[in-house]
């Protein structure tokens, strides 16, 4: 409930504005509790960052490559919180047999920061279902 909350309030502010409307529909739709549980319990691993009972970032890998979540709260945001949630991530990733290559699907809004974590854009902005993305690789050094 707390990971759906914090990625939908992000979401309402930062990303989903510039969708149709169909396309902000299905966004929140596919982060609801129901779908961040189907997740916790599928080809995913998470990793929660927390002040006391606070959640204040949430980072999801899927099957070991895809970056599907890196979400911080408005208030820890620009402290390093996401910087530190990628590292583990991909030190756990790396340990636990990626080669080094991980992709994402960055809204408008966080593809500058997703360049200052390493990722760079492998094709123009997409849309599916009235959803804007871009497509971005990290592929480590050496």
């Amino acid at each position: 409930e707390q990971i759906s909350s914090l990625i939908t309030a992000l979401s309402e502010e930062f990303i989903v504005g510039e969708f149709t409307a169909e396309g902000r529909a299905h966004f929140l739709r596919d982060h609801t509790a129901t779908e961040v549980h189907q997740r916790l319990a599928g080809d995913f691993r998470f990793y929660l960052a927390e002040d006391g009972d606070e959640l204040t970032g949430v980072a999801a890998i899927r099957s070991n490559a895809h970056l599907y979540y890196l979400f911080v709260a408005k208030p820890h945001q620009g402290t390093g919180l996401a910087q530190r949630l990628w590292e583990r991530v991909k030190t756990d990733a790396l340990a636990l047999g990626n080669p080094g290559a991980f992709t994402v699907n960055a809204s408008n809004y966080a593809v500058r920061a997703y360049e200052k974590l390493g990722f760079r854009r492998t094709e123009p902005t997409r849309e599916k279902n009235g959803v804007l993305y871009n497509p971005m690789q990290f592929v480590s050094a050496g």
